[in-house]
């Protein structure tokens, strides 16, 4: 048996954004496969997390706008080369290079998992591309990795709450973005 989550990003994750989020489920009994969602526009429109924060659940639940376009594309096996990056070197925008956010997240949280990493592009509306993913894949969980605003503002205004009722997954957890 297996569980699934998903997680969503704004940018590329850091080597301190894949262990936090490998380490919410190091105890856990079955395997983790991991469906890593990203934004091709991601301040266009209802786009990333931030964007998340001003949107309706009606769009959540597909009452607005068009589905997403997704392309999955999966990543399996260990890690190969270095999972580290010099702490100088600027992580990637999808705005800007959306291959690398893509390869490094998925390399980085790949070399704390011994599960599969999926990963989803999503051209459309983040909130529809949020839950036809959960969907699809049967997540019991999201996981968002945000700036540390923009979590303090998902937990201020109990973003998660709402968000696990609306997705109908047991959990929903905001991690802040390692700066």
């Amino acid at each position: 048996m297996t569980h699934d989550v998903v997680v969503l990003i704004e940018r590329e994750m850091s080597e301190g954004d894949a262990a936090r989020v490998a380490a919410l489920h190091a105890r856990h009994d079955d395997a983790v496969n991991y469906h890593l969602l990203v934004s091709s526009h991601p301040t266009e429109g209802l786009a990333g997390p931030m964007a998340l924060l001003g949107s309706s659940f009606a769009d959540v639940a597909g009452l607005s706008a068009s589905p997403p376009t997704n392309r999955t594309t999966t990543l399996t096996g260990p890690a190969t080369g270095s999972t580290s990056a010099p702490a100088a070197t600027a992580l990637a925008d999808p705005r800007d290079d959306l291959a690398s956010v893509i390869e490094h997240s998925s390399r980085r949280l790949r070399g704390r998992n011994p599960g599969t990493v999926n990963v989803s592009i999503t051209h459309g509306e983040i909130l529809l591309a949020l839950r036809t993913l959960v969907n699809s894949t049967k997540s019991q969980e999201v996981v968002v990795v945000a700036w540390p605003e923009t979590a303090a503002r998902f937990v201020c205004s109990d973003w998660p709450t709402r968000a696990r009722k609306e997705l109908k997954v047991p959990r929903v957890r905001v991690v802040e973005h390692d700066t």
